[in-house]
């Protein structure tokens, strides 16, 4: 399985008066679809344009153009996982409350019998994280919110139609410097499995009895680790069971600059999503997107919040996302349907 990652949007605009969306998004491609994918892609890209370095950049597509595209990746089996956010319903005051609660818990659950080099690397990420400017942590909390629902969604899926895609995962994210990890990515990819643990323990996923999951079982803990069985302990869980993910992020990891078909095309789409919410891409542009999500009774994509529940998020795109209600993916797969 190949999850590509890739964000649109400056996740600046706090405040403002009109929409000031941004977006992550991942495209998962299984192995055994991507050889045809990418023939096929590199045959259509012919006629797409592309900035100075040769790259197909998805805001410069025209709606037909975007929605041929999209039309490829769903006959391929391609899932897209979005999540985005309104930075114009938040102030800067809702993301220093945000990221404060964060630091914290990073070290909640340290004592002085946990090793000194454990301590002082928590203390360094935590220092890191204070320093990142507000874009940066912003685009962190979405990714890490994408993610939960990526792996849940993916899983499940393949689970029932492909489940020797399950044996291995390979993420490829869409580097910020060509040259080099920045900081920002060398701490996202080595904290994201400490939140990503933490959330799966408070809100562990749902395996389908009707699932075949004897690929994905090298990536589950017969008994949790000390480390992690604190944590369980603490929430309340009682399982001793769980997801190894550090073994499913860490396997196959990289961040890349490189032109990659599979870039490119996480790029197309996300960014069809956020200018679809800020208006500049037509429906027939930006409907076909349904096609690659999972359906599942709420809206496939609603913009994320740093705020307090109590505050209601209403703007001129709520229209566009009522249209994410149907026209899904099945997560069943038809066999077992009425089952």
């Amino acid at each position: 399985m190949h999850i590509f990652i890739d964000e649109s949007g400056s996740f600046g605009g706090v405040g403002q008066d009109g929409p000031a969306v941004s977006a992550v998004g991942a495209l998962i491609l299984a192995d055994a679809s991507m050889p045809k994918l990418f023939r096929r892609y590199e045959r259509l890209r012919v006629n797409l344009p592309k900035n100075k370095a040769g790259e197909v950049k998805g805001s410069k597509l025209d709606e037909r153009q975007v929605a041929a595209v999209i039309d490829l990746l769903r006959r391929n089996g391609a899932i897209f996982r979005p999540a985005l956010i309104d930075m114009a319903d938040h102030a800067a005051a809702d993301i220093a409350a945000h990221r404060a609660k964060r630091i914290e818990s990073l070290g909640a659950n340290l004592t002085e019998e946990h090793q000194p080099e454990l301590r002082a690397g928590v203390a360094d990420l935590q220092a890191r994280m204070a320093a990142f400017p507000d874009p940066l942590y912003v685009q962190m909390v979405l990714t890490i919110d994408m993610l939960r629902h990526v792996m849940e969604e993916m899983v499940n899926y393949h689970a029932q139609r492909n489940p020797k895609a399950l044996a291995q995962f390979h993420w490829v994210v869409d580097a910020k410097q060509p040259t080099q990890v920045t900081d920002w990515e060398d701490w996202w990819s080595r904290t994201i499995v400490i939140w990503l643990q933490a959330i799966s323990l408070a809100k562990p996923g749902a395996f389908f009895s009707e699932g075949d999951y004897r690929y994905f079982e090298r990536f589950r803990f017969r008994e949790l680790p000390a480390y992690i069985a604190e944590e369980a302990r603490r929430l309340g869980v009682k399982s001793t069971q769980g997801i190894d993910l550090g073994m499913m992020f860490t396997e196959s990891f990289r961040f890349s600059s490189a032109i990659e078909p599979g870039l490119e095309l996480v790029d197309i789409v996300t960014n069809a999503l956020r200018r679809a919410m800020v208006g500049n891409l037509a429906e027939a542009g930006w409907l076909p997107l349904r096609t690659l999500m999972i359906h599942r009774p709420d809206l496939y994509v609603w913009p994320c919040s740093l705020l307090a529940e109590e505050r209601k998020l209403d703007r001129p795109y709520r229209r566009t996302l009522n249209h994410f209600r149907e026209g899904g993916r099945n997560m069943l797969a038809p066999r077992f349907k009425g089952a």
